[in-house]
């Protein structure tokens, strides 16, 4: 006869599914072949009654089944949800843009007209004559001296040409 301090051990690995095949034979053994102790009755019809259900045919595979099942559904619900998310999330964008498109047109037509207008920084024609030829001069210079630049450029690629021909022949 086993231990019933082993058999108590094995009982409560049992409950807690840790229990291995051999040890959960040794257990139906002991509780189907040997007499039972009295403290153990309980356990017995407990174990007999846990033992004699048998899973029924096919009930693992529709259970798996069911499972896919469950997650495929998950996984469009989900899928849903961040295609939902995107459109909210394009809609705000899309009416804070004109929001802020309005409100930018509307300040623009609130604000005074001549703040956009340019405003005469001359107080007499013979100032404004002189200013212009001021500016002519500035151009004129700068024009000149990019000519010269230009000019440089030019002796320098007929240098080349030349010498480019010359290593030809």
């Amino acid at each position: 006869m086993k231990d019933d301090k082993y058999i108590e051990e094995l009982l409560e690995r049992y409950y807690d599914g840790l229990t291995t095949e051999a040890e959960e034979q040794t257990l139906k053994e002991f509780f189907t072949c040997e007499e039972t102790p009295v403290h153990l009755q309980a356990e017995k019809a407990m174990f007999l009654q846990l033992a004699a259900e048998a899973t029924p045919k096919g009930m693992e595979q529709r259970l798996s089944s069911l499972v896919d099942e469950w997650e495929r559904q998950e996984q469009n619900t989900t899928s849903i949800r961040k295609r939902s998310r995107t459109i909210r999330l394009q809609w705000i964008a899309g009416i804070a843009a004109s929001l802020l498109l309005l409100f930018g047109i509307g300040r623009y037509l609130n604000e005074p007209s001549s703040k956009y207008i340019a405003q005469d920084t001359c107080a007499t024609p013979e100032e404004a004559y002189a200013e212009t030829q001021k500016a002519l001069i500035m151009f004129s210079t700068a024009l000149n001296k990019g000519m010269g630049q230009l000019e440089a450029m030019h002796r320098v690629d007929h240098k080349i040409n030349q010498t480019f021909n010359e290593l030809k022949k």
